[in-house]
């Protein structure tokens, strides 16, 4: 009689991660299915935290715009809307950008040389739609965005978001400008890769600002990030001018990301000190 052995297989690093990826963008479907019917502070703490999270699962597998599973010069990011002339959806929306060039029109070019993030062979793609912070919540942009003021007055550097250049050489250019503070660019949320010079009126490209992860899951940006919400109404004052209406210096709430790529929040007004 034989006896026949039964290895047992356990599951490889890239299992784990799409398995961890799947489970991240459940996760964000059901937080996203009415993220404009309330929750507040938390709830919108939890919507970003959440959508990090999932670019960071991205970025971990190596997801880019190629239709051949090789992808390369990823880059991977969390995009803001900063419109004041958009009432309702000004540094309310938001959406995950993955932008990168496919092993199939890479075409001998070196990858270490791909830096321009606007032009061919370089192409953006949303893996999933633009969602909206909770009602009556909104980012508070960084205190170097004047065209957005807050309602109250506050202490000099409290209670503002932090987002410093990129730390790599991606090259500045009229779509995107990495070593802003904050980073910016000009994009059109498409499920289909697309270059960003390709993003002409019709397709009414925007600009953001933006978080963004290395391939390593790492942060990619060069000192403290800080994404600060509050609780309050964005309201349009002229042209290209916005004003936050905040009721008071309670009504606030942070996430930080960290180093590593992952994500703290916070409620407490001394952590969203930038001197700290």
């Amino acid at each position: 009689m034989t006896v026949r052995s039964i290895a047992r297989k356990g599951f490889t690093l890239v299992e784990l991660l799409v398995v961890i990826t799947i489970i991240l963008l459940i996760s964000s479907l059901f937080l996203g299915l009415s993220p404009g019917d309330g929750g507040g502070l938390p709830a919108g703490q939890r919507f970003i935290a959440s959508s990090i999270r999932t670019v960071r699962a991205m970025a971990l597998m190596n997801r880019g715009p190629g239709t051949t599973g090789v992808t390369y010069a990823n880059r991977y990011r969390l995009l803001i809307l900063n419109d004041p002339d958009d009432e309702a959806n000004h540094l309310r929306q938001f959406v995950i950008a993955v932008g990168g060039v496919s092993s199939a029109d890479l075409k001998g070019l070196d990858p270490a040389t791909i830096t321009n993030t606007s032009i061919t062979p370089y192409q953006w793609f949303s893996p999933e739609p633009a969602q909206l912070l909770p009602t009556g919540v909104a980012f508070v942009p960084p205190s170097g965005d004047t065209a957005t003021t807050l309602s109250i007055t506050l202490a000099a550097n409290t209670r503002r978001s932090i987002i410093g250049p990129l730390a790599d050489s991606a090259t500045t250019n009229a779509k995107d400008s990495p070593v802003s503070t904050p980073p910016w660019m000009l994009y059109a949320p498409t499920s289909q890769p697309m270059t960003l010079t390709a993003m002409t009126a019709d397709f009414n490209p925007k600009k953001w600002f933006y978080v963004e992860l290395q391939g390593t899951g790492a942060s990619n940006h060069l000192g403290r990030v800080l994404l600060v919400l509050a609780k309050g109404v964005v309201r349009n004052t002229g042209s290209g001018k916005a004003v936050i209406d905040i009721s008071s210096e309670n009504q606030f709430a942070a996430l930080s990301l960290r180093p590593n790529g992952d994500v703290t929040m916070t409620l407490d007004a001394d952590e969203m000190d930038k001197a700290k």
